[in-house]
């Protein structure tokens, strides 16, 4: 502790109980509120709390995610969509931050895009073949359960 002039300064040295850094006690309260990287903040996309040190990744992908505007018919990225909704007066525009006109795309007949190697055969198989590996899977499990109890 240090006396200085006309006020007492604590520099008893404290850690943060977030990220275990070590400062002086006088500096916890602001290194708490707006420093640490474990302190917990919202995304401002979808409000999910999470730590600071983590927010920059996590907002590169939340604002890449799309909402579909009923004005104009076209998906806006959700990091456009404040500045998307001062200019959208419904009326499509063909160099709108938008990737595509869905609705048009439905209307005109185009269907949704199968991925490669897709067929309703291959599919059944998968999960025929995941439901086998559950039940045996499941049986496993219960016979080393039963065999556990019995030692």
């Amino acid at each position: 502790m240090h006396y200085c002039h006309t006020q007492f300064i604590s520099l008893e040295q404290v850690s943060c109980s977030l990220c275990s850094e070590t400062m002086e006690r006088d500096v916890l309260a602001v290194h708490n509120g707006e420093n640490c990287p474990q302190r917990i903040v919202t995304c401002e996309y979808c409000e999910f709390p999470l730590p600071a040190i983590d927010l920059f990744e996590h907002q590169e992908v939340c604002g890449n995610r799309t909402e579909y505007c009923h004005l104009c018919r076209r998906y806006i990225r959700l990091r456009e969509r404040n500045g998307h909704e001062s200019r959208c007066n419904g009326v499509q525009v063909d160099n709108e931050e938008s990737s595509r006109d869905v609705a048009a795309e439905r209307e005109n007949g185009a269907r949704r895009r199968e991925p490669p190697g897709y067929s309703p055969r291959r599919l059944l198989f998968t999960i025929a073949i995941t439901g086998i590996a559950v039940l045996i899977g499941s049986l496993l499990f219960q016979k080393k359960t039963q065999n556990n109890q019995v030692h």
